[in-house]
């Protein structure tokens, strides 16, 4: 862990308590007497070291020792997901957070699962536990778009995923959208044709592979 998110960090005095405790506790079985904890509350990219003053059964008191304001550039990379099986979108988050995607917009493209629903808030939690295992310092932005044509109406600039599209330079580019399991439908790849991008891969990836894959070229 190479910090703990408290929005409060920062204050000179701070109490840990619920999950916050029992993760650092129980879960990491951090010792009263290793009595030092680096803290971040993501907004500041500042990293928070707090002294351990007392440890009772379920909080903690914290005192603000230093703190050290740390320099990290987002690629800019914004993945435009058609939305698939969340569940296995879940698994993939991590990973888009790690390769420094600023932004992940979901939509509905023809051939989505209707009945599949984002949780935000499960979204955020996997993206704050992802950020404290890598380090990264800033939250990832969210947004839900009904459809296609909100997503072009939105941004002028990205380019699709088509595997049957010409080539082009991904790093040219910071805005990508990507298809559902299946692809996108006819009518799609006809208001797509002048804005699709092919790659160098000679089998088709799966939804979520592609969006680690321009993530990963974005580097």
């Amino acid at each position: 862990m190479q910090f703990l998110y408290q929005i409060e960090a920062g204050k000179q005095e701070l109490t840990l308590e619920d999950e916050a405790f029992h993760y650092v506790f129980n879960v990491r079985r951090k010792k009263a007497d290793n009595n030092h904890l680096t803290l971040a509350n993501m907004q500041d990219s500042t990293l928070y070291k707090y002294r351990i003053l007392k440890v009772e059964k379920k909080k903690a008191l914290l005192d603000l020792i230093d703190s050290n304001t740390i320099e990290q550039t987002s690629k800019n990379t914004h993945i435009i997901q058609s939305i698939i099986d969340m569940n296995e979108f879940y698994k993939t988050l991590p990973y888009l957070n790690e390769l420094f995607v600023e932004k992940i917009t979901f939509f509905y493209s023809d051939f989505s699962q209707r009945n599949e629903k984002i949780n935000i808030e499960k979204l955020n939690k996997i993206l704050i536990n992802s950020s404290m295992q890598c380090g990264r310092m800033s939250i990832m932005k969210l947004e839900i778009l009904n459809n296609l044509q909100e997503v072009l109406d939105c941004n002028k600039d990205a380019i699709a995923l088509d595997f049957n599209a010409n080539q082009c330079n991904i790093k040219s580019y910071n805005s990508f959208i990507i298809g559902p399991e299946g692809g996108f439908s006819k009518n799609e790849k006809e208001v797509l044709k002048d804005r699709s991008f092919g790659i160098n891969n000679p089998l088709i990836m799966r939804s979520k592979t592609a969006a680690i894959f321009v993530a990963a070229n974005k580097i």
